[in-house]
Parts: structure tokens; C-alpha cells; sequence
């Protein structure tokens, strides 16, 4: 019995234990089948994708804070969508086997990497809330915090992850927390919260189980203390990052950011050192001109100017190692810096801040302090102002002399004047001759490839050379009356009468003999103009004070020129601006006496304006007004300048122009400046002078516009003419002559209109305007009556100052103007003696003299160059090559502004 009894126990446990066993193995199949039939090949299309996603080359901007977790980008889109695909077959048909979470995360991963992020978001919360596993549910929120970050919603991101990591405690694995904690520190960044970000990161990075995240984390640490101001503890992040060697490009940006957080906090050798060893390092080959930058900067840093600037021309100026856009600005800025502090040339600095606003940079690849643009317009200024003063002071000068001095002058000044249109007469015969060559036997081809066929009657490039021919005997001739006047305006620059009554040039026909006529018509002779020249110059000098006061932060300066405004006479509204500047500058320097004596000086002097007014209240001054000043509404009192009609235009140009500046802070104040300059034109419009020149005035400019768009269209008919193969070499020189001739400006400063003191005010009104009132409306306007007032540059000279002219030369169609052209030569800085002494030529040379073709930019560094003398021997051209990199000529110049030009170069050597 006992016996029959074990044996049904036994057959039951059998029974049971073979059902048991029949459903664990149709689980474990289903399990298998799941994984080998689906996901392994959705796994494998994510590594596949995954993998191209992440070899793609990242650019690293050390100037901004870089990511840990990389950002997505274009590549592996096909693998992610396979991986989807088969991720989603797991899910309808394996819902019951165990790969149901782990595809669910691919498939949030694979939209992640596609930089499909609402869908990853939505696959991530579906993860979240379906599995059990607590390490999955940790990853759906690592990634949910991954794709806020990439969607910039950074206070959203802040929020998520804190809440999830208090509500879940410590039940966070430690890898999971830590990579929780850098997610969080870059959404705190991102909203530049650099304090909470700095202790995320901190407690974050020892645990951060990826040897990348620990690389990119220890270099976004050392950022991230820079902007705390922290840079000691900078410096030791960012020495951090070689522990964790993975990407090559990370290292080295470490390393510059070492030595730049070295070189900030003084330990200028160090940073030196460790820049002079990276360029020595051959894996930094491509960075050179990056390094070679740093090192120019930290010799900048050092007070090592000349150096500097050495090195800064070298990493511009380096033919096989171009500098990147952003290092080439910041390497302009610095030598504008040099020359702006160091060597006290401002018109140089305007030239190299320039130079550094022309870069198309991106502002965030550029230090926040870049302000290149601004500091250009700013110098440029200066040096325009500069000049005009220059030019006034020069004028009255003249006007003071006596009788006989003044003769002599103008004696100097004719002679010169004639030796130039002589020369000037001289290079246009030989680019007319250059272009055209009378030749019967050509005339008579040409008719008879007409008549072949060759070419038609109509084509304009052959009335064109017809006309051409006639032009080499007759010179520019057009068929109007009075051509001979023309003709010396457009040739020689200058025009007149024959009785003489301009500035002019007059010629016998048979013997060619030039006499020459200076205008005087600008200078000062009178007491009356010469006040007035003194008043321009003072307000030209509060222009100054006032661009030093508010643009270049220079207060030294501005103080000088306010205070050389109020010495000149000058009027009214230039001394009250002036003195009000004066005492608000001496108040910021915590000079209250002084403050005080220029807010007592404009209350005693001008007690009726809004300038008194304001230091009255400021110093506690008491002030004594016109009874009706407190009832004074600025509007009602522009309204009532505005519509009085009763008055003279001068008049009314005179007191809307005071009320401007009485009430600069009101609204209308712009407005009324810029009627005042309306005003001052109508003024002028009653001058003899802008009456009798007005009508020949627009006839020529519209000649002149229309000569220029008649020469644009030969020029394409001769580049289409060029296409054609079967054109003789003849032919195609004359095309080629034509296509690259440059059409000469003619000098109208003869018959320009806008002469006399209401057009000077106007214009200067008109200068006024454009520093008092930058954010106007009106400002277009008045730059476009800037535009047209301005008076064409005369070709005056005086032995003691600088010649005045305007250059009529175009630049070629790369930017370059000819030297021949602006009648001017290179010159070599330091002198050509210096530069060929420190050659290695040599003893026998073979050659006496070798000229090279020279491109240079406006600040006279060399942008290319091509040997011209033939047969030189090759160890002669090769060492004058090897020292053109750390050669560079003094700027060309043209109408006061240096330009890039095209210069042929002659280096006389000795055997």
C-alpha cells in the first residue's frame, strides 16, 4: 500500500513537473526567437548608425561652452530607420518576451540620434512607465533630459531632473546619477546659472563611467570657473583633461586654454612656454597659425610691442598656413590695439580695425570684448575730422600771410600744380597709345574681313575701334560746343577761362604751353571768413571731444578737445555742449572743483539753456533765467520757429539749429537739426555762385553717368568678343586693351555748386548730426546729404602742410589700385638698405637689379607677388622670396584713406 502510494506521488510530480517545464521552454523559445528573428537586427542597424553618428568630425568652439553628451548630427539616418522598423516588429509581434523594454529604448534612441526628438520624448515616457526594470527606468529619464537639452528647454530641464532626483533618492546607480548630474549641469549653463552648474559638474565627474565625458566634462569645468572668475581652479580643470585621453582636438584645446588661463593670471612665461611647445609639436602642424597667434598675444600681453606685431604680420601674412577667418580678425584687432595704445597712431588702428571688422566671423567664434566694427567707424572718424582740421587750420594759415609771402606760396604752388598735369598728360597719352594704334593696312583688313563676313557693320566694338582711331589724333573730343573746356576737365582735372577767372589750366594750341590758375576761393582773407574758419575748427574739435567722450572711452582726450573747443571762438551751442561735457567728465573722475568751475562757467555764460539748467540742479548753483523760462514748452517753441515766415532762410536755419542743440534730450530735436540743414541749403541756393554753376553742374554728372554706363556696355561687348576662337592675336589685344581700361573721373571741383559759408554750415550742421543723433530716423537722410555736399578734393598744396587732392584713379577688378595710376611708388619700412643687408646673396650676382610685381593691402603687407626681370638666377629670386613673408612697405594712399595697390618694385643690388 505504502509502496502504491509513492508511486502515484511520484507520477503527479512528474505530471506537474513536466508542465512546468513545457512552459518555461515555450517562454525561453519565445525569448529566443524574439531576439535572434528582430531585435538583434534592429540592435545591430542602431551600433551601425550609432557609429556613423558619432565619428563625425565635431568642431569645437573653445569660446563657447562645449556639450559632454554630443549633440546629434546629419549621418546614419538609413541604419536608425531599420532599427526603428525592426524595434517596432518586437513590439507587435513579441509583446510577451522580455525584449519589449529594450526595444522600446532603441527605438526612443534611434529618433533621438535622427534628431527626431518630440517622438524620442514620447518613446522615452513609454519606457518609463511599462518597464519594471529599475535601470531602464533610470536610462528613459537620463534620455528625456538628453532631448530637453537638445530642444533648449532648459528650465524645463532643470526642474525634470532635480525632481527625479529627489523623488528617487538613492536608489540612482551611480553611474546613472553622476550622468544625471552632468545633464543637469549643462542645462545650467545653458541658462548660465555658472555656480549650481559648477557643483553639478563637480560631484558629477568622478563617477561618470564614459572616459569621453570625463575628457569634454573636465574642459566644460574649466570653462565654467572662467566665467566664475575662479581661474586658479580653471587651470586645474582644465589640467584635469589629460587624465582622460580619448579625442585629440579636446586635448589640444586643453592646453591652449591652460596657457590662456596662465597668461591671465600673469604667469605670462608659463603660457609662453606651453604655447612655444605646442608649436613645436609636430601633431599641431594644422593649428600652427592658431599657435602662432596665441604666442603673438601672450608677446602683446608681455609688453614685447614690436614683437607682437611681428608675429601678429606672420600669422597673416603665412602663404602656407592660412589663418582661419576668426584667428585672422583677432590678429588685426591686436594690431590695432598695438598701434592704438602703443605707437599712438589712431589712423593706423582705424586701418587694422578695419581690416578685423571686414572677416565674416560668426560673433560667437570672436571674444565678447571684439568690438572691431564699432572701433573702426570710431578711428575713422577721428582721422576724417583729423584731416579737416588739418585742412582749416592750413587755410587760415594762408589767409594770414602777407602779400608777398603769399606770392611766393602761390608761385610754389603753380609750379607743382603744373609739373603734376604734365606728368598726368604724359601717362594718358601712354595709355591711349597703349590701347589704339593708327595703322591704315589694320583699316584695310577690317574692311576686308567686313566685307568676308568676319564681322558685321553693326557690331559697336568696331564703331568702336573706328572711333578709338579718331580719338589717338584728336584726343577726347565730343561733339558739343566748347569741347576744348570739357576736355581740360575731364583730362586734366582742372578747367577755366581764358580770362582766368577760375582755378584752371589753359593751353596756346601750337606750342603746347600750360598755365595753371589756383582757386582761392576758400581761403580766408577777411577777418569776417577767418572767424568763421575758427569756428569750424571748434566745432570740428568738440567733434572730436565728443567721439573720444562716448566712443573710444578715452577721457584725457576728450577733455583736451572740449577744452581746445572753448578756447577757439566759436558759437554758441559748441561752447555750451562743450563745457557741460567738460563738467560731467571732471565729475566721473571725481574732480569736483573742476566740475564745479565749467557748471559755473555755462550758468554765468548761457544761463538760458537746458545744459545750465541740468548742472544748476546738479551742483545746487542757483541759476538766473529770463522771467518766461519756466514756461517755455519745446515743442511749442519749434512750432513757432517752424511756421515763422517772416524771416530770412539763414535766419531760420540759425535758430532751429540752436534749439536743436539747447534741447538735444527732446524728442524733436533730431528733426529740427535736420531742418536746419534743409534751411541752410535754401540759404545757398540765393548764391551767385551755386546759380551760375547748378545747371552745367547736373549736365556734366549726368554725362558723366551716362559715359560710364556707354563704357560698361563696350567693355561686355569686348568680353563676348573674346569667346570667339577664330580672333586674330591682334584683335584679341585690342578686345583685351579695352576690356581691362579704366574710364578716368573727370575733377568737377570747378563748377561745384555748394560754395559759400550757408553750404559749409550745412555740411557742418550735417557732421554734427551724425554724432549727436546715431539712432535718429533721419539719419539716412542726412548721410545722403552728406553725400552730396561733399566737396571734391582741389589739388592744393603748401610747403608746410600736406596736399589735398582727390584721386579720380578706379581700382582693377580685384580690389588693387595701380601706383602708376595714384603717381606714387612702394616704399619699404625700415628702408630698402636695411631689407637688402640682411640677404644672404651671393658674391657673384650676375645682376645689378631685380623687379618684382607687388599686391599689397592697405596696411602694406604683401598679399602676393611676381618676379618681372628675366633670366635672374634661382638663388637670387629664391632668397629675396624667402624674406618678402617678414617684409612689408609703408601704406599707399589715396584721398587720405590707404588703399591696397599694384606696384611694380626695383631692388638695386651691388655685386
Amino acid at each position: 500500500m505504502n509502496m502504491t502510494l509513492r508511486k502515484i506521488v511520484l507520477g503527479i510530480s512528474v505530471l506537474v513537473l513536466m508542465g512546468g517545464c513545457k512552459t518555461s521552454m515555450q517562454s525561453n523559445w519565445r525569448d529566443f526567437n524574439a531576439y535572434y528573428n528582430t531585435y538583434y537586427n534592429a540592435k545591430k542597424s542602431y551600433n551601425s548608425g550609432l557609429k556613423k553618428n558619432l565619428n563625425q568630425v565635431r568642431q569645437y568652439n573653445p569660446l563657447q561652452p562645449i556639450r559632454i553628451h554630443e549633440k546629434p548630427v546629419n549621418a546614419g539616418a538609413q541604419d536608425f530607420d531599420k532599427a526603428i522598423q525592426k524595434g517596432a516588429d518586437v513590439l507587435r509581434r513579441y509583446e510577451d518576451t522580455k525584449w519589449v523594454d529594450d526595444a522600446l529604448a532603441l527605438i526612443g534612441k534611434s529618433y533621438y540620434f535622427k534628431q527626431e526628438y518630440f517622438s524620442a520624448d514620447q518613446k522615452f515616457k513609454e519606457l518609463y512607465l511599462t518597464t519594471q526594470n529599475p535601470s531602464l527606468q533610470q536610462q528613459s529619464i537620463l534620455w528625456q533630459g538628453r532631448v530637453l537639452l537638445d530642444l533648449e528647454a532648459y528650465n524645463e530641464g532643470v526642474a525634470f531632473l532635480t525632481e527625479e532626483l529627489t523623488v528617487s533618492g538613492d536608489e540612482w546607480e551611480a553611474g546613472h546619477r553622476a550622468e544625471i548630474k552632468a545633464l543637469l549641469a549643462q542645462h545650467h549653463v545653458k541658462l548660465e546659472n555658472w555656480q549650481l552648474a559648477a557643483n553639478e559638474l563637480s560631484e558629477a565627474l568622478p563617477d561618470l563611467q564614459k572616459k569621453d565625458y570625463r575628457e569634454r566634462g573636465y574642459f566644460l569645468l574649466g570653462q565654467i570657473y572662467e566665467q566664475l572668475g575662479n581661474t586658479e581652479t580653471a587651470y586645474e580643470a582644465y589640467n584635469q583633461v589629460q587624465k582622460h585621453y580619448v579625442e585629440y582636438r579636446v586635448q589640444y584645446l586643453a592646453q591652449r586654454k591652460k596657457a590662456e588661463v596662465a597668461r591671465s593670471l600673469g604667469r605670462i612665461d608659463v603660457a609662453y612656454r606651453i604655447f612655444n611647445d605646442m608649436v613645436r609639436d609636430d601633431k599641431n602642424l594644422e593649428y600652427k597659425a592658431e599657435l602662432d597667434f596665441e604666442l603673438a598675444r601672450t608677446e602683446h600681453e608681455r609688453g614685447n610691442y614690436q614683437r607682437a606685431e611681428q608675429l601678429y604680420k606672420d600669422v597673416l601674412h603665412n602663404n602656407l598656413r592660412q589663418p582661419a577667418p576668426e584667428i585672422a580678425a583677432r590678429s588685426y584687432n591686436g594690431l590695432a590695439e598695438i598701434y592704438r595704445y602703443w605707437y599712438d597712431d589712431f589712423s593706423m588702428a582705424a586701418a587694422y580695425y578695419d581690416s578685423a571688422a571686414q572677416k565674416n566671423v560668426s560673433a560667437d567664434k570672436l571674444p565678447e570684448d571684439f568690438e572691431a566694427g564699432e572701433l573702426a567707424e570710431s578711428f575713422g572718424s577721428y582721422a576724417r575730422i583729423r584731416s579737416e582740421i588739418a585742412l582749416q587750420d592750413s587755410l587760415l594759415k594762408l589767409g594770414q600771410l602777407s602779400p608777398q609771402e603769399f606770392d611766393s606760396v602761390l608761385v610754389i604752388l603753380k609750379e607743382k600744380k603744373l609739373a603734376e598735369l604734365e606728368k598726368l598728360r604724359e601717362q594718358q597719352e601712354e595709355q591711349q597709345n597703349q590701347i589704339v594704334t593708327v595703322n591704315n593696312e589694320e583699316e584695310d583688313q577690317s574692311a576686308t574681313n567686313l566685307r568676308n563676313g568676319f564681322l558685321n557693320s553693326n557690331n559697336p566694338v568696331i564703331q568702336e575701334n573706328a572711333r578709338q582711331q579718331f580719338f589717338a589724333i584728336w584726343g577726347d573730343r565730343p561733339l558739343a560746343d566748347k569741347w576744348r573746356v570739357r576736355s581740360m576737365i575731364e583730362y586734366t582735372g582742372v578747367s577755366g577761362d581764358e580770362n582766368g577767372n577760375e582755378n584752371g589750366v589753359s593751353a596756346d594750341a601750337n606750342s603746347g604751353v600750360m598755365s595753371v590758375q589756383i582757386d582761392l576761393s576758400r581761403i580766408p582773407f577777411t577777418p569776417e571768413d577767418q572767424d568763421s574758419v575758427r569756428e569750424r575748427i571748434a566745432a570740428y574739435q568738440y567733434e572730436l571731444g565728443n567721439l573720444f567722450f562716448l566712443s573710444l572711452n578715452n577721457p584725457d582726450s576728450a577733455v583736451y578737445y572740449f577744452e581746445m573747443a572753448i578756447e577757439n571762438p566759436s558759437v554758441q551751442n559748441v561752447n555750451t555742449v562743450s563745457m557741460y561735457s567738460l563738467s560731467e567728465l571732471y565729475s566721473i573722475q571725481e574732480n569736483e572743483e573742476k566740475a564745479r568751475y565749467y557748471a559755473q562757467q555755462l550758468i554765468e555764460q548761457y544761463p538760458n539753456t537746458e545744459y545750465a539748467r541740468r548742472v544748476s540742479v546738479k551742483f545746487n548753483i542757483p541759476l538766473t533765467q529770463d522771467d518766461d523760462w519756466d514756461t517755455i514748452n519745446p515743442l511749442q517753441l519749434y512750432m513757432q520757429i517752424s511756421l515763422q515766415d517772416t524771416i530770412e532762410a539763414s535766419q531760420k536755419a540759425k535758430r532751429l539749429e540752436t534749439f536743436a542743440y539747447n534741447y538735444t534730450d527732446h524728442k524733436i530735436a533730431p528733426q529740427a537739426l535736420y531742418e536746419s540743414i534743409n534751411w541752410y541749403m535754401v540759404a545757398g541756393k540765393e548764391d551767385s555762385v551755386y546759380k551760375k554753376n547748378i545747371s552745367e553742374w547736373r549736365d556734366v554728372n549726368q554725362e558723366w553717368n551716362q559715359k560710364i554706363t556707354e563704357f560698361k556696355v563696350k567693355q561686355d561687348t569686348a568680353s563676348s568678343m573674346l569667346q570667339d576662337t577664330t580672333l586674330t592675336e591682334e584683335k584679341r589685344i585690342e578686345f583685351q586693351a579695352l576690356r581691362d581700361s579704366t574710364l578716368q573721373e573727370p575733377d568737377f571741383t570747378p563748377i561745384f555748386p555748394y560754395r559759400g559759408a550757408y553750404w559749409d554750415s550745412a555740411r557742418a550742421v550735417a557732421d554734427t548730426f551724425m554724432v549727436m543723433f546715431r539712432d535718429s530716423k533721419f539719419r539716412s537722410k542726412v548721410s545722403r546729404l552728406q553725400s552730396e555736399l561733399t566737396v571734391p578734393s582741389e589739388k592744393m598744396e603748401e610747403v608746410a602742410f600736406e596736399e589735398e587732392q582727390e584721386s579720380q584713379i578706379a581700382e582693377n577688378e580685384e580690389g588693387y589700385y595701380k601706383c602708376q595710376d595714384l603717381n606714387t611708388e612702394l616704399e619699404i619700412r625700415g628702408g630698402l638698405q636695411d631689407f637688402i643687408s640682411n640677404l644672404n646673396l651671393p658674391n657673384n650676382l650676375g645682376v645689378d637689379e631685380i623687379t618684382y610685381l607687388f599686391k599689397v593691402n592697405s596696411r602694406g603687407i604683401i598679399d602676393e607677388y611676381v618676379l618681372q626681370t628675366n633670366e635672374v638666377p634661382e638663388e637670387i629670386s629664391r632668397e629675396f622670396e624667402r624674406a618678402f613673408p617678414r617684409m612689408n612697405f609703408e601704406p599707399v594712399m589715396n584721398e587720405g584713406q590707404a588703399v591696397a595697390a599694384e606696384c611694380l618694385f626695383t631692388f638695386s643690388i651691388e655685386n
